[in-house]
């Protein structure tokens, strides 16, 4: 999962403090995904860099550290589009996808839609290799033949997992 999608994601909705981003928008999250609070933070701190958020206010309570809230920059809501686009674009792992899917509505649907397409025609093409495969894979050792099948059948069946998945991604998409 990027972070940073997220991050610029949640403060295109609205200006958070990086606790408060944790607390309630990363909260319902926690089984799927593990942050830390120094990741957090150090995000928040790159993203300032860049340019794509920037400080909004900073609140001082009695015996508490200070908070800084931040907002997101036109720069980082470009940065936010692209970062979408590319994670489809280079798909290789669906999780790597779950950050984008909560701001889906930030991009343009079509072109979106044709980015999955394409992820789909490259596992498809992943799953034509996998079955083109020889299953009884002559240079190995007879022992070592069942291993080897049940791997690729994982692989395979992995394979059709992500491609279905995909595909409701993308009915969703053109919703």
């Amino acid at each position: 999962m990027s972070l940073q999608i997220f991050i610029l994601g949640t403060l295109s909705e609205g200006d958070h403090h990086p606790y408060d981003l944790k607390k309630k928008v990363l909260k319902p999250l926690e089984k799927t995904i593990s942050i830390n609070d120094g990741t957090l933070y150090y995000n928040f701190e790159v993203l300032l860099k860049k340019g794509y958020i920037q400080k909004k206010d900073v609140i001082q309570t009695e015996n508490r550290p200070e908070k800084t809230t931040y907002g997101i920059t036109d720069l980082g809501r470009q940065a936010l589009q692209e970062e979408i686009y590319a994670a489809f674009q280079k798909c290789t792992d669906i999780k790597s996808l779950y950050s984008s899917l909560v701001f889906l509505d930030k991009v343009d649907a079509t072109k979106l839609a044709y980015l999955i397409e394409e992820a789909i025609t490259k596992l498809q093409k992943r799953a034509t290799l996998i079955e083109d495969t020889d299953p009884t894979f002559p240079d190995v050792m007879p022992k070592k033949q069942k291993p080897i099948q049940l791997i690729a059948d994982h692989a395979y069946h992995a394979v059709q997992n992500d491609i279905a998945w995909l595909k409701k991604v993308l009915a969703y998409v053109r919703e």
